[in-house]
């Protein structure tokens, strides 16, 4: 295999449009943020340089990886529908190159964009995350309080509580911990509780103090009960282990994602499927503009000048489709059970069944 003057040619096509296409709709995004939020900008002080390198350095990697398939698909048609405009296409095959040879040049042009999307989604977007919510903790509200939650932190230890404000970080109400010890057959066997009306936990270690705390060790001899108004002490954990905001795992590499899903999946929290959503996300995500790339070549290879409008609109529509759907299964699979690696690539193989019928429909 060779590459050929006509297959730079269109890579070159596709690669320039695509990164012009995606630079002028995150300039209008931000602009538009920018308006939204101006009134706290303006309250917190912070200087253009503080919101570039503070706030919009991830934001625009953020927005910009989100609508990868909406610009490729975009790309495609518009390189397509120009290329048919001029007859170049009919140029192409009229040559004795087959429809599928001429596929190649666009599949090429979509893997950069693929690369691209890999690199970003392993590597720059864990970052550029981290990055956007700092900014959003300390500068914007978000609903972040965790209501009647329950967790084995780890084994043996289960948590409960009210409510913890994991934004603020400053107290967990209705605090609950029971220890358990496991024999030799698997029989657990409670053999402490304790319970405070407040928690108050050491952001950044296992320090606590609890208030209003009622103590209770389960002995042989019989319970003994402790009341106490005020108890400083060392757990095995900390506030951060009882709760984080969901987005909290498009922040983590790879490597930090598995750790933290095998580790959330002993506790039973219900944070697991987002986790393992992020994880396959990654990979099916990138994968997922070749299927588009095919289908924007099929739906604009031979549409007549009064139809371009029409072509685009269709593509356009599959594609807030595939989101829809995206999001669909995404839902599906944090509250109704739905399998997480089943709900991320469900919506990547319908969308590779229809960009297969269209390809068998072209005509080539």
């Amino acid at each position: 295999m060779f590459i050929t003057k006509l297959d730079i040619y269109i890579i070159k096509k596709i690669v320039s449009t695509f990164f012009f296409s995606i630079i002028s709709v995150l300039s209008i995004a931000i602009v538009f943020d920018i308006s939204e939020k101006l009134d706290d900008f303006v309250k917190a002080k912070l200087s253009f340089l503080d919101l570039a390198t503070g706030y919009y350095a991830g934001f625009a990697v953020y927005i910009g990886n989100m609508f990868f398939p909406l610009f490729t698909l975009i790309t495609i048609v518009m390189v397509t529908t120009k290329m048919n405009q001029r007859n170049e296409i009919t140029a192409i095959l009229s040559t004795g190159i087959s429809f599928n040879r001429m596929l190649r040049p666009f599949f090429m042009g979509t893997g950069i964009i693929v690369l691209c999307s890999f690199f970003i989604n392993i590597f720059v977007l864990p970052g550029a995350n981290q990055l956007r919510l700092d900014f959003e903790n300390v500068h914007t509200g978000y609903t972040s309080v965790i209501r009647k939650a329950h967790y084995e932190v780890n084994k043996g230890t289960i948590v409960s509580y009210n409510s913890f404000d994991i934004k603020r970080k400053e107290f967990i109400s209705d605090f609950w911990m029971d220890k358990f010890v496991e024999d030799s057959t698997g029989k657990k066997t409670l053999i402490y509780s304790i319970k405070a009306d407040y928690a108050y936990g050491d952001s950044v270690g296992n320090k606590w103090k609890l208030k209003t705390v009622l103590e209770r060790y389960y002995l042989a001899s019989g319970d003994s009960i402790n009341r106490i108004a005020q108890k400083d002490t060392t757990l095995s954990f900390g506030m951060s282990d009882l709760g984080q905001r969901t987005n909290v795992v498009s922040t983590m590499t790879m490597s930090e994602l598995k750790a933290y899903r095998d580790k959330e999946i002993q506790k039973g929290s219900t944070i697991t499927p987002f986790i393992e959503i992020e994880i396959y996300s990654r990979i099916s995500n990138p994968l997922s503009l070749l299927i588009i790339a095919l289908l924007g070549v099929c739906i604009s290879i031979s549409p007549a000048r009064s139809k371009v409008g029409m072509t685009i609109l269709i593509g356009i529509g599959t594609v807030a489709l595939y989101f829809v759907f995206n999001r669909f299964t995404t839902v599906a699979a944090t509250n109704a059970g739905l399998n997480a690696f089943v709900a991320v690539w469900i919506p990547n193989v319908v969308l590779l069944f229809f960009a297969g019928y269209i390809y068998f429909k072209t005509p080539k």
